[in-house]
């Protein structure tokens, strides 16, 4: 279960940073407002862990869900700064 939590966290926090890289106004960086998407995907990575889900069946979703998001957010952040 351990495992699912920290994959959660790790999750949200690559979600987190993509979306601070691609904020169109200039922010700088505050913790505070990452807690709460630390602690869902941290709950969410325990709920898996606690019903016995293995990332290998639920992975494949959520993984391609997650990088889109992550790989759009850092697509634009990089094109607004370039452009």
């Amino acid at each position: 279960m351990l495992a699912q939590i920290v994959t959660g966290i790790i999750g949200g926090l690559a979600y987190s940073l993509s979306g601070l890289a691609n904020s169109k106004k200039k922010e700088s960086f505050e913790f505070g407002k990452m807690i709460p998407t630390l602690i869902l995907a941290g709950v969410i990575g325990a709920i898996a862990g606690f019903t016995g889900q293995d990332y290998g069946v639920i992975a494949g979703g959520s993984m391609v869900a997650g990088l889109t998001v992550v790989i759009e957010k850092a697509f634009k952040a990089v094109k607004a700064k370039v452009l």
